[in-house]
Formats: C-alpha cells, sequence, structure tokens
C-alpha cells in the first residue's frame, strides 16, 4: 500500500516527555502544527510557530478547558477518507483540510486515581477531545498516523527520515497500539469509579505493559509478572525491607491478608477485648490463626496452631508489629510479616534478617471486597464475588445444646473459610481469645480432612476436645464424618446444612449427645 506524507499535524498532549525532540523534527520539513493550550505553550517556547486549535474549530478553548478539540472540523480533517471521490469533493465544499498526524496523550487519571485524589479532580481528569482524536485517527489508518506514546516517537523519527512519509503496515501499527490505549483508558475510569461509587464491576482490565515481571512464576520454568489496578493494595505495596516479592510470596501473601481482614472485620464489629488477629499461611493455607486481647498473645498461639508449617511462612496481623513480637519472630525463619505498621523498635530488629519482608497495609481503610475473584480455564475465565465475611446464622439442630458465645462460633467458621475445600477447622479458647488447634484441608475426602485437623490438634498437645470446636466449610454428606468426629471426643460441630442426608446426621449427633449448629453458607475455598 502507498506512503502517505505528513503536511499537518496536531498535537494535544498531557505528558510532554521527548515533546521537543518530534516537534523539531516536524518542524525540519514545514510540516503545519495544530495545538492546544498547553501544549501550544511548549511548542512556543521552543521558538517554533504553531496553529492554535481555535484557529481550526472556529471556537475558543471554553469551560476551564474542557471544550478545546471537539469541534466538526477537526473530526472531519482527520476522518474524510483520501482515496473516496465524494469525500473529498465535500471537504473542499466544507474548507476542510486534512490533518495527517495526531499527536496526543491523554489526562493521566490512573496516576490521580492511584494517589487516591478527591472524586472532583478525578473527574476533572477524564479526557473526552483526547480519546475522539485518537479513534478517529486510529480509525482512519489508511491515511493518518496517531502517536499515543512518548516512547513511540524516536521509532516515529527514524522512520520518516526520509520525506516525511509513513508506510501503510506502520500506520496500522500505530492504529492498533491507539485503541488498546484508549481501552485500557476507558477501562480505568470505569473501574475506578465504580469503586469509588460502590457499584460492582462487570469488567476486567488487565495491562501487562504496566505489569511488574517477576523473578519467575509458580514454578522456575514459569514466567510471572504482578499487574496492579487503580487503587492501593497488595499489587503495588512496596516492601520496606527485604528481597522483592515472588510470585509465590504475593499468593500466600494475598491469602493471609485476606483472612486477617476477616478477623479484622469481626474484631471491629464487637465490643469485646479480643481485638487481635493473626494469620499464618502456608502454601496459601492458613497454619496458624489466633484473636486474642494482645498481640504478642494472638501471635503466639497462631504460632502455636503448627509450628513447624509456620516455618516459612507468612505471617499478617492487624495491628501494630513492635519489638516484642519482632523478638519472638527473630527466632524463626518466616519469609513475610504484613502488619497495620511497624514500631521503629521492631523494624530496627526485624533487619537482622536481610531478607525478611516487611509490608505496611492500611486495615483501617481497606474493606475485603473491592475485587472480583478471577480464575482462568481453558478459553476463558470463570469469576465471583468475594466471599465477604458476614455474621453468620447459627442454628442448633440437635437435642444436645452448648451456649457458646457467638464471637467465638463466629471465629470458629473464620477458621475454616479461608482453608482450601475440603476443609476441617478445630478451634479453642481460653482466657485470652480464640485460636486454632488444628486444622485439614484440600482433600477430595473430608473425611481425610477431619483426621488430618484432629491429627494436627494432637501433635499440638490438644489431646481433650469435648471443649472444642470443630468446622466444616461444607455439608456433612454421610455420618460417618460425625462417627470419626465422636471417636476423637468433639462434642460440637458447626455446618452448613443441606444435604439429602441431613436427618442422618442430625440422628447421629442425638445418639453421641454432640451439639451441632446450622449456619445456611458454605464457604468452599478451591
Amino acid at each position: 500500500m502507498k506512503k502517505t506524507k505528513i503536511h499537518r499535524a496536531l498535537i494535544s498532549v498531557s505528558d510532554k516527555s521527548n515533546l521537543k525532540e518530534i516537534v523539531e523534527h516536524l518542524n525540519k520539513s514545514n510540516v503545519e502544527i495544530i495545538a492546544s493550550g498547553g501544549t501550544g505553550k511548549f511548542i512556543s517556547e521552543l521558538g517554533i510557530k504553531y496553529t492554535p486549535i481555535q484557529e481550526i474549530t472556529g471556537n475558543p478553548e471554553s469551560f476551564g478547558g474542557r471544550m478545546k478539540t471537539l469541534s466538526f472540523q477537526v473530526a472531519s480533517a482527520l476522518l474524510f477518507r483520501r482515496n473516496n471521490p465524494n469525500d473529498i469533493e465535500e471537504a473542499k465544499s466544507l474548507n476542510i483540510l486534512p490533518i495527517d498526524l495526531v499527536i496526543c496523550n491523554l489526562y493521566p487519571f490512573s496516576q490521580v486515581a492511584k494517589n487516591e485524589a478527591e472524586i472532583d479532580c478525578l473527574v476533572e481528569n477524564i479526557d473526552i477531545g483526547g480519546p475522539n482524536m485518537i479513534r478517529a485517527a486510529a480509525k482512519n489508518y489508511e491515511s493518518v498516523a496517531v502517536l499515543t506514546d512518548p516512547k513511540q516517537y524516536f521509532k516515529f523519527i527514524e522512520n520518516t527520515k526520509v520525506n516525511l512519509e509513513t508506510t501503510f503496515e506502520y500506520r496500522i501499527e500505530l492504529s492498533l497500539a491507539a485503541f488498546e490505549h484508549t481501552a485500557k483508558y476507558d477501562a480505568v475510569i470505569y473501574n475506578t469509579l465504580c469503586k469509588r461509587f460502590n457499584q460492582e464491576s462487570s469488567l476486567i482490565s488487565i495491562d501487562l505493559n504496566e505489569s511488574k515481571k517477576l523473578r519467575y512464576g509458580e514454578n522456575p520454568h514459569q514466567d510471572g509478572y504482578v499487574v496492579s489496578g487503580p487503587v492501593q493494595g497488595l499489587a503495588n505495596n512496596i516492601p520496606l525491607q527485604g528481597k522483592e516479592l515472588s510470585f509465590n510470596n504475593l499468593v500466600d501473601s494475598d491469602a493471609a491478608l485476606k483472612a486477617c481482614l476477616d478477623f479484622n472485620t469481626l474484631a471491629m464489629n464487637t465490643s469485646s477485648q479480643y481485638k487481635y488477629a493473626t494469620i499464618i499461611v502456608k502454601h496459601a493455607n492458613p497454619c496458624g490463626q489466633a484473636l486474642m486481647s494482645s498481640p504478642l498473645e494472638s501471635l503466639k498461639m497462631a504460632w502455636n496452631s503448627d509450628p513447624i508449617s509456620a516455618f516459612g511462612g507468612v505471617i499478617c496481623v492487624n495491628g501494630e508489629f513492635d519489638a516484642e513480637m519482632a523478638n519472638f519472630v527473630n527466632q524463626y525463619f518466616v519469609e513475610i510479616i504484613i502488619a497495620q505498621k511497624f514500631s521503629d523498635s521492631a523494624k530496627e530488629l526485624l533487619s537482622q534478617k536481610k531478607n525478611l519482608r516487611l509490608l505496611e497495609y492500611d486495615f483501617e481503610l481497606s474493606k475485603n471486597d473491592q475485587t472480583l475473584n478471577v480464575k482462568s480455564i481453558d478459553g476463558g475465565y470463570v469469576l465471583q464475588n468475594q466471599d465477604i465475611f458476614s455474621q453468620e446464622e447459627f442454628k442448633i439442630i440437635t437435642k444436645t445444646e452448648k451456649d457458646y458465645n457467638r464471637e467465638f462460633l463466629n471465629f470458629s467458621v473464620l477458621s475454616c473459610k479461608s482453608l482450601k475445600s475440603n476443609a476441617i477447622s478445630i478451634t479453642a479458647k481460653n482466657e485470652n481469645g480464640f485460636f486454632l488447634q488444628g486444622a485439614g484441608m484440600g482433600n477430595p475426602n473430608r473425611l481425610i480432612s477431619l483426621k488430618q485437623a484432629v491429627d494436627k490438634a494432637t501433635d499440638n498437645n490438644y489431646m481433650d476436645l469435648k471443649e472444642s470446636i470443630l468446622v466444616s466449610d461444607a455439608f456433612f454428606p454421610f455420618d460417618d464424618n460425625i462417627e470419626l468426629a465422636n471417636s476423637f471426643g468433639i462434642k460440637t460441630i458447626i455446618q452448613p446444612g443441606g444435604s439429602i442426608k441431613d436427618n442422618e446426621v442430625i440422628a447421629c449427633c442425638d445418639k453421641y449427645e454432640i451439639c451441632m449448629y446450622f449456619t445456611g453458607t458454605r464457604h468452599f475455598n478451591h
């Protein structure tokens, strides 16, 4: 296809990086440069003449700069077909001269969003004229070239050194990049405003160009990336110390954080003294969980839930990480610690472990429901809302009744919620709060998970389980689970209910004088 020579260029940019070089390149070839306000001022300061955009539109910049480039004249100069006789004749009759090049990048909405700007500031950074010019130029790629990124300028300069002409293939390349640019821009605006207005987003946007390459993926032979969204979160959290986070580090940290957010919500919604949550995660499964009346006690009890698995794990606490906690952790190998903040003395103590990553996370501002849960499958995706913590309904459906504190019941359900299904947790309480005694998870057979949970509790020297609570993430399909639980001395069970065998399961509980609660809510975590 033919080459197109550039005679007129329209420039309107927010990011003026590399602009001097391309403007000087165009000026050397006597290209007429049309520019809007701030861009025009920049060009003028280079000593280069330009045509103000209002001379093309016939209208002044208005409404505080909201109206600049939107016009019939500009759109027509970009859109009319140079190889269509009727279009050419019509353009002449309307005094429309062609524009052959658009250089435009958009208001920095994404950066403003990441800085948590007020809604008025966000709205003013929604570009209207820019996307219209870009799309018009990209649509008419047969004749018009469009640049949307300062990094493109040097290749453009190199490609147009001779006669200032663009090839058809190069214009297609630029057109696709332009459509990609506006698509990403609109997606960020939509998703950001959905969050600001507390509306559910129906659009998933993943920009690999904005991703950070990780050392590797889940395994060394896989490439790994992290992509951060428009709001602050784990994906764009920079460690206070230690080496870079890996793919598995991020996945484990996310599991620890989500579980801790649930416990933090529980703590904040009650008036009890049990406010300090600790979660310890290994391979995306919590192996330690506690909600206590003091930070150090919470950390110790969570660690004691499974000291072997906690080795090399991720710790997440919902308050300040202080010197006492740092002294405790320094006895062991830990990959990552996430906390509301770290005291100066704790940071000094933990700095002895050069590879240990420390992440601060604002639990007071965060909500555990901001993003969709997305998983890739062959040919597409499955997605869902997050399984958000809510106060469960606890209904005793057995003859035997045990009156437990509502907060302890909620803690017990949450201890199982974050485990991989099929999941069983065993919890207990003491004078300082609530803690995990043992857990079994990730098995296709619920009986195996139940046995593993009891084995782990026994390993942790919890031999008497009659005051403990056993929680199942889903219903018991048969009464064999009850038979097994009874053989271990368990006398209280929480499950969602809903099996066609519920009556048989209840009857088995009555036979052994076991108290069973139904919640009506399943918490599978695949």
